[in-house]
């Protein structure tokens, strides 16, 4: 195998690992501090997390997650902006949203490993702050207070969406019984 080959199968999100690390005027604890997800940390514990946070730079174009890698973690939209793109039946890229700035990509990825069902690119040059499920399960065993703070977080942030997602089925029509007597007209109209 060549190794260019080899580059082909690299998680994009380790891949510049070791890209010079960004320098903004905004500190990376006060670009944390409006993760919905860290909202409980005080600013001491926002400070750990900035150490152990990972800055990446990319380059317009440059994949920052690919569609069917595990999910590892989380990124924030610190300078720049990324395109969410998915393989249309033609094979052909298609842009389905852009993040930009202060948007948070992928949060649920601390919990959950499944694939990831689009990929993100670089819309322009970007920098992003990722926060990682390792970096997670660190904090859960070196500093469980704080670990267990950003889980509850995400816990709620997880059902808030759950309860949106529950509110847009209802509203498309899906057949939600709220008393026995639906569910016996959704049984019967189902059989």
């Amino acid at each position: 195998m060549s190794a260019d080959a080899k580059i082909e199968f690299i998680d994009p999100e380790w891949s510049n690992f070791f890209r010079q690390e960004i320098q903004l005027s905004e500190t990376v604890e006060e670009g944390l501090a409006r993760v919905p997800i860290l909202s409980l940390l005080d600013e001491s514990e926002l400070k750990i997390i900035a150490q152990a946070v990972h800055l990446r730079s990319y380059a317009t174009g440059e994949p920052v997650i690919r569609r069917g890698v595990e999910q590892s973690g989380f990124y924030l939209v610190r300078r720049g902006s990324v395109n969410i793109v998915r393989e249309r039946s033609d094979g052909q890229q298609e842009v389905v949203a852009n993040l930009g700035v202060n948007e948070l990509l992928s949060e649920f990825a601390l919990v959950d490993g499944t694939p990831r069902t689009s990929s993100i690119v670089a819309g322009e040059p970007s920098e992003l702050i990722g926060f990682f499920k390792p970096d997670l399960m660190d904090m859960m065993v070196t500093r469980p207070v704080l670990g267990c703070k950003i889980v509850l977080r995400l816990a709620e942030e997880m059902c808030q969406g759950l309860n949106k997602d529950y509110a847009r089925l209802q509203d498309y029509g899906y057949p939600f019984p709220d008393s026995d007597e639906d569910e016996e007209i959704l049984d019967l109209t189902q059989t």
